[in-house]
């Protein structure tokens, strides 16, 4: 039986997931229930549970703190988020310290359920790679060392790491190499790569460092391309590893179908720390500015900074261009987007972080209107960012956005719009046709509908070919004309009458319209007989 924690400070809402849970058809089983952060990690680490549903607002350790320690202390444990929808901002947070998924406040049974089946897949797939793991372990140790110890006991871990220790002679040190591709394909032949490069390295070992090092190497888990490379030796030296490094960029980029970068960490003197030098591995590749190919890059001492902030104001344009339905709009705002966050002086973590933050304003968006991005394109918010984090190149995440968000949203809009749009844009016209004398501004009727002014400025433009001004202008011109045809009502009187209190403005408007002035218009109608 799976184990399931409920995290909540509020009773009713563990009351209701409880209730709502097919416990025994999942072949799930309720592990314990806690009301505040502390509790919540201390019953974790005792019962150690397969999936936890998680309130971010609580008391104590709260849920951003809560999170950090279960990936840290049970990297298996799949949480769900759970937040109203005002708390999205705090729901972000859960996504970037690597939430399962989450559900809005009031949860929906057919939203939980859908929830629960992901969870008891990806659960599955754990297992699953547990099992493969296993056997791969007697095959390639670096996968042991780097990929299964944190999912290994404390006395597995031990084992294995004197195992391993054993083969480093006194003074030996290694370095950790990633090397990821720099440009987004669909399919990477990394087996075939890896098999090359361990061949090729195993033919010219003697050409580096004397001979006198040795080497692991694997694939990482995943479909991103990435290759792992360990090196130990007794004097691992920088210029060495330039020329090995530049060897082995040179092989993929002629083996594979995309030139590679390779992030190098700093030494470490046992086998335990390797995990730590393949994670500063990594963030060392995260650093790389934006259309850099063939980079080598090592452990930055400060914390890289993109070139600008994450621009706010051009995503607001692309949500309100989104909610019109245009999908050619839409890419258009898109562009001035990406251009913003995929400048020169970007790093790739700047991009892919601003990427995803993207991706759910989006889906906050839909969720305003009972939508979501999985409904809408079949990728939820967290699977689109662990596609983003495959990709490292601007052009792959531009495409992504382009070719499958930007469409799907613009669809789902679009008919929304076709629907909905039409139906308030013709309420407001029959707004001016009774109220045209009454003073009218389409910025009170947004807020009276609750509608956001710009866009229904666009709505209004897009539906009737006009906007607000100029439409319910030529409605009181129309209706001016039809009083100067009685010559009982004088021209100020006839310019109160259709909501111009300012007769001479209104005598500009009515020979813009018309092409003539009132005296002019009057002259050209016969005489009114008595």
């Amino acid at each position: 039986m799976r184990q399931v924690m409920i995290v909540d400070d509020e009773r009713w809402i563990r009351r209701g997931l409880i209730q709502s849970i097919p416990w025994d058809e999942l072949g799930l089983e309720l592990a314990g229930e806690a009301e505040d952060g502390k509790d919540a990690y201390d019953m974790a680490l005792e019962k150690k549970p397969d999936l936890m549903f998680l309130d971010m607002r609580m008391p104590g350790l709260d849920g951003k703190q809560l999170l950090a320690l279960l990936r840290r202390d049970l990297p298996e444990l799949l949480t769900i988020v759970v937040s109203g929808y005002s708390d999205f901002e705090y729901t972000k947070e859960a996504i970037l310290h690597n939430a399962f998924d989450y559900l809005l406040k009031p949860v929906k049974k057919e939203e939980l359920a859908s929830v629960l089946e992901k969870a008891l897949v990806r659960l599955n797939e754990q297992e699953s790679l547990k099992r493969k793991t296993a056997v791969d372990n007697r095959k390639n140790g670096l996968w042991s060392a780097l990929f299964q110890r944190e999912r290994s006991n404390d006395a597995e871990r031990e084992a294995a790491d004197d195992g391993a220790a054993e083969r480093w002679k006194p003074g030996e040190e290694a370095v950790v190499m990633v090397a990821q591709p720099d440009r987004f394909c669909d399919r990477y032949e990394t087996q075939l790569l890896t098999d090359e490069l361990q061949s090729k390295l195993m033919r010219d070992k003697a050409f580096y460092m004397g001979g006198a090092w040795d080497f692991a190497l694997t694939a990482a888990p995943g479909d991103a391309g990435e290759i792992v490379l360990s090196i130990r030796s007794g004097q691992p030296e920088l210029r060495e590893h330039r020329s090995l490094v530049a060897d082995v960029q040179a092989l993929l980029k002629q083996s594979g179908n995309s030139s590679y970068s390779i992030g190098i960490s700093d030494p470490v003197g046992h086998v335990s720390e390797l995990p730590q030098a393949y994670k500063q591995a990594k963030t060392s590749l995260s650093a790389k500015k934006l259309g850099i190919a063939c980079a080598i890059l090592y452990p930055k001492r400060e914390t890289a900074s993109g070139a600008g902030q994450y621009p706010r104001e051009l995503e607001t344009k692309l949500l309100l261009t989104l909610q019109m339905g245009s999908e050619e709009a839409a890419k258009s705002e898109f562009g001035r987007f990406y251009a913003a966050v995929a400048e020169d002086g970007m790093t790739v973590d700047d991009l892919q972080r601003s990427a995803s933050l993207l991706v759910h304003a989006i889906e906050k968006q839909l969720h305003a209107s009972q939508a979501s991005l999985e409904e809408i394109s079949g990728t939820g918010p967290l699977g689109y960012a662990e596609i983003i984090k495959a990709r490292n190149d601007a052009a792959s995440i531009r495409t992504l956005f382009e070719c499958r968000i930007i469409p799907a949203a613009s669809a789902y809009y679009g008919a929304t719009v076709a629907n909905q749009g039409e139906k308030i844009v013709r309420e407001i016209q029959k707004l001016i046709e009774i109220h045209y004398a009454q003073p009218l501004s389409l910025h009170q009727i947004a807020e009276s509908r609750f509608v956001n002014p710009d866009y229904l400025s666009r709505l209004f433009k897009k539906t009737t070919g006009r906007n607000f001004v100029d439409y319910l202008a030529d409605f009181r011109i129309a209706k001016s004309i039809e009083f100067l045809k009685d010559s009982k009502h004088k021209n100020y009187e006839i310019a109160k009458k259709v909501g111009y209190e300012d007769y001479r403005y209104f005598s500009q408007i009515f020979k813009k319209k018309t092409g003539m002035t009132i005296g002019e218009f009057r002259s050209s109608r016969p005489p009114t007989e008595n």
